[in-house]
């Protein structure tokens, strides 16, 4: 009799234990079927108002062939201005439909709208006149061009909404071979990229001289303004290739603010913290010159970006009255009227 009573437990206990189990996935499939419809609805409403469209940019001729820019672009309608159209995907291809490069970006919306949009624009860099690079033997052989036809295309890349010295992007392809290649990855500053002078027709740009590029990068409380090479390599070039305790000289623009207020500041005579600083008074009527920062400026791949920065808040090379030295300190800063910002 107790064997039986013993089975008829166990068998209870499994029923009771398969039960509480059971319900509670009843349950949650019944949710889900709930909620399967809402989200059918919301992406039905969302893929209604979203559309896809096309734009090709160019062609742009690089070392006499032309290649053109394909964007697929979608559209949300209704959507306010700078939120309603986002590059989805890009191709590049040349006259024979052959894609040599191509790259997608992840595409999210809600309320509305795009969460963020992208865009890209594309110009060819005339070569005329200017020092040049072909790939030959697996090098970069350096040239002096004369005709209009490019040596490469640039994309710039911008993303909405972006605050004022957020991150902006471009990157520079050229031919391989028979192939148009990046020559590296996206170069993204947390600053500016300043605008390359018109080329020999409107879809073309130069570079500056020495085939270089110019970033502003933004420190929080001025610009520094560094060239960097974009053919051959991606290299910083200080300006006048000026070096002195381990820094490079580089163009600054800094805001300054009068102050009604008579201050000092700590003078240095080098870029070093262990030097001894002299106290110079600035008064309402003091002369201020803005020379060069001192920085070390690093570009650093990550293999989906490269980014160009500076590693420690630059020294600022200042003339003060015909008296030139150096600061870097907040406090100095603010007493040369110079305030951060975002």
């Amino acid at each position: 009799m107790a064997i039986i009573l013993n089975k008829l437990f166990v068998i209870l206990r499994l029923v009771l234990n398969r039960t509480l189990v059971v319900w509670p996935c009843l349950f949650l499939i019944m949710l889900n079927a709930q909620d399967a419809p809402t989200k059918d609805l919301d992406r039905k409403i969302y893929t209604g108002k979203i559309k896809s469209h096309e734009k090709r940019m160019g062609p742009f001729k690089i070392n006499e062939r032309g290649f053109t820019v394909i964007l697929k672009l979608m559209k949300y309608q209704g959507a306010s201005k700078g939120f309603d159209e986002t590059v989805e995907s890009f191709s590049i291809v040349d006259k024979e439909g052959e894609v040599h490069y191509q790259k997608s970006f992840d595409v999210e919306y809600g309320n509305g709208r795009f969460a963020e949009s992208v865009g890209i624009c594309a110009y060819a860099l005339d070569s005329r006149g200017r020092k040049g690079f072909l790939y030959e033997s697996g090098k970069l052989k350096e040239f002096i061009s004369k005709g209009h036809s490019g040596v490469g295309l640039i994309l710039y890349y911008g993303v909405t909404p972006s605050a004022p010295s957020s991150g902006v992007s471009c990157q520079v392809f050229t031919l391989k071979g028979e192939h148009l290649v990046p020559l590296f990855a996206p170069l993204t500053v947390y600053g500016r990229i300043y605008e390359l002078p018109h080329g020999s027709n409107p879809n073309a740009l130069r570079l500056f001289d020495g085939n270089t590029m110019k970033f502003g990068i933004w420190t929080g409380w001025f610009e520094v303004i560094v060239p960097v090479k974009v053919l051959d390599r991606l290299r910083v070039v200080p300006l006048h290739y000026y070096s002195t305790f381990g820094y490079n000289a580089f163009d600054v623009i800094v805001e300054r603010r009068h102050s009604e207020e008579e201050t000092f500041v700590r003078f240095f005579n080098h870029p070093e913290v262990s030097s001894i600083p002299q106290h110079v008074i600035i008064k309402k009527d003091t002369k201020v010159k803005f020379l060069w920062g001192y920085a070390r400026v690093s570009i650093e791949s990550g293999g989906a970006e490269c980014v160009i920065s500076i590693d420690e808040m630059p020294w600022l090379k200042v003339r003060i009255d015909g008296k030139e030295g150096f600061v870097r300190d907040a406090e100095d800063l603010l007493a040369l009227g110079i305030h951060p910002a975002g």
